[in-house]
């Protein structure tokens, strides 16, 4: 997950109705995930009314649609991360970013896919991630330099789990608890966040 960023690149300007081709079939995607509904390009462009060939066109996989599915999220998180930074106490700071990942993971499947995936379809997707990751670095960092973080997380560690709470939480028997993110999250960084105990003396 710490892979690189690529160079950047302009996107190219669409046309017109070529760009609203592109939003219809999005929203279209966008409605099938939220009904829980595979992602098909067929079953897309049948939502979106347009022909099978356009969808192709501009997204030539269904992991290319999805992770286009995703940049909004990751642009959104990035900036909660750098509002975040603002706060003075890192341990609350941290807190504060980590739930709003953590209700990404749960509220958006193409996110939570596009943020662990080790392969990302598109260099986009790698820029994304890697600004995500360059954010939540540092507010670990803070953590770590403030005695608060234990043991030592990189922002891809931590993404990992944060995305093993939100399994947990899918498939907890309580899960429609609206109070449950809240208490696995407190139990993730009740731990990761507690006093590191002093050390051993050296035996003799």
């Amino acid at each position: 997950m710490n892979d690189p960023a690529p160079p950047e690149a302009t996107p190219p300007v669409l046309r017109k109705d070529a760009a609203r081709n592109r939003r219809r079939i999005m929203d279209a995607a966008r409605a099938l995930a939220r009904e829980g509904r595979p992602v098909q390009l067929n079953a897309v462009a049948q939502a979106a009314d347009v022909g099978v060939g356009t969808v192709y066109r501009h997204f030539p996989t269904p992991e290319v649609l999805l992770e286009a599915l995703a940049a909004d999220r990751f642009e959104a998180l990035t900036g909660q991360a750098k509002r975040a930074g603002d706060m003075p106490d890192a341990a609350l700071a941290l807190r504060a970013f980590l739930r709003e990942a953590l209700a990404a993971y749960l509220q958006d499947d193409a996110f939570a896919a596009a943020a662990v995936d080790p392969r990302p379809a598109t260099p986009q997707t790698r820029r994304l991630r890697h600004r995500l990751l360059e954010e939540t670095g540092a507010l670990l960092s803070r953590a770590a330099s403030a005695d608060g973080l234990r043991p030592a997380l990189g922002p891809g560690d931590m993404m990992l789990l944060l995305c093993g709470v939100g399994y947990a939480v899918r498939h907890a028997p309580d899960r429609d608890d609206p109070g449950l993110p809240e208490r696995y999250l407190d139990a993730l960084l009740d731990g990761a966040l507690a006093p590191r105990p002093p050390a051993e003396p050296p035996r003799p």
